[in-house]
């Protein structure tokens, strides 16, 4: 075969794969789409984390719709459950003929994840006996889920669990895009997380604690209260830093199998084939158009033809050209023979320090040069690290004394450096 023609052979099998590809290449996420939906693999759909979770919980996990009338009717004899509403409370409330309270005190487990008062008489009524309401938050950064949002660093906020006798204290980083609503609760709760806002949202003051989560128990059941209920999706479950946060607040209830309730759930078969037309590919929407489906043939046959053409054109020599030398190893020495030189320990101690506090910025949000709450991130520092605070707050002053000393021994020069590079080992695992 000449090789003009396998030049074309070899193009034009590319371009079958490329098109193979594409046809069954996924759409790009949608951040405005919070359905929960079972069927939905969107960052706030509930595919993955109802996958994750039926694989992991030991007593079982299932997401139903209207087949949950087993579980909540009155001659149902089987075992109890945990029950699961991510901002679908009130439907279910004013969906089924069920006596909500008794479902509780009979021995069920209740965990509502909604974000929203409650008008309906039923519902108001259920909540006035379970002993909670939520205060609105007006701010224009709420509920706002986009890419930009929750890659902003100003716009994450700490969440504190207190400790409930099974977990210790610990704190989760959360955009505030997630929480819209503070919990306002009764006496019989005990709080199990609260809020602290990073910055001032319109009358919500910088530093300010808002209680978003609470649990009691009501006759032999058990209430969970939270109020981000967007946390219990698909991004949620793959946020290494919101997961442990989101098991936690399930792990309560997981000595009963857990029943998430989602209206749009109807069956395993359909939930395939919205799937299917959910993922829908860029070029299958081309293709389903007439105009779009022969635009796009037109276009690829003029591709063929020009590489068909081109190929039985004369090719010409490519000249070998000489790649540029690389000068940088040559830099780093001559930089580094000019501190051997000069021997300025200290110089070279504030450029590694300016390093590692950049580095804190941007892998753990940890501001040590933040001089007015200093002892806050340090203590958020020693929660990450599992370094003591009093000792990290030693090591850490000690390098900033250094910095501003005329001059530091090599030994005390590595030791300080030691010190920043185990704490950055410490976050990287």
């Amino acid at each position: 075969m000449k090789t003009s023609r396998l030049f074309v052979v070899v193009i034009i099998a590319l371009m079958a794969l490329i098109l193979l590809f594409e046809m069954n290449a996924p759409t790009r996420f949608k951040w405005d789409e919070t359905s929960q939906s079972h069927k939905s693999k969107q960052p706030f759909g509930c595919y993955v984390m109802d996958s994750v979770l039926r694989a992991s919980l030991p007593q079982g996990y299932e997401v139903l719709g209207n087949g949950i009338e087993k579980y909540i009717s009155k001659k149902y004899k089987g075992g109890k459950h945990t029950f699961l509403f991510t901002n679908n409370y009130d439907e279910f409330i004013n969906s089924f003929d069920v006596d909500f309270l008794k479902l509780i005190e009979n021995g069920n487990n209740v965990v509502l994840a909604f974000d929203n008062n409650i008008y309906y008489d039923e519902v108001q009524h259920v909540s006035e006996e379970l002993g909670f309401y939520f205060e609105p938050i007006d701010n224009s950064y709420m509920s706002h889920f986009d890419k930009k949002t929750l890659s902003d660093p100003s716009l994450y906020d700490t969440v504190q669990w207190h400790t409930d006798g099974r977990f210790a204290d610990a704190t989760y980083i959360v955009n505030t895009a997630f929480c819209d609503n503070e919990i306002k609760l009764s006496s019989a709760y005990t709080i199990i997380a609260t809020l602290k806002r990073a910055k001032e949202l319109y009358y919500y003051q910088e530093g300010r604690m808002s209680t978003i989560a609470g649990s009691r128990y009501f006759g032999k059941g058990k209430v969970v209260i939270v109020s981000m209920p967007m946390i219990f999706s698909n991004y949620g479950i793959l946020n290494d830093a919101i997961r442990p946060f989101v098991l936690r607040l399930l792990s309560g209830c997981v000595d009963k199998p857990i029943v998430r309730y989602d209206p749009t759930y109807i069956s395993r078969d359909v939930d395939t084939v919205d799937n299917d037309q959910d993922q829908e590919s860029p070029l299958r929407y081309l293709l389903a158009n007439r105009p779009l489906r022969w635009a796009f043939y037109l276009a690829l046959a003029t591709l063929v033809a020009f590489v068909v053409f081109s190929a039985r054109r004369r090719q010409r020599v490519i000249p070998v050209i000489k790649p540029p030398v690389n000068h940088m190893m040559d830099f780093v020495k001559r930089i580094g023979g000019i501190y051997y030189k000069r021997h300025d320990n200290v110089d070279l101690l504030i450029k590694k320090y300016v390093t590692f506090s950049n580095d804190l910025r941007a892998k753990a949000m940890i501001d040590i040069d933040n001089y007015d709450n200093l002892d806050d991130e340090l203590m958020s520092l020693s929660n990450r690290t599992g370094i003591p605070f009093n000792e990290l707050h030693q090591q850490i002053r000690d390098v900033m004394i250094a910095t501003n000393e005329d001059s530091i021994s090599d030994e005390r020069l590595k030791r300080l450096i030691d010190v920043m590079n185990d704490i950055m080992h410490r976050i990287n695992i």
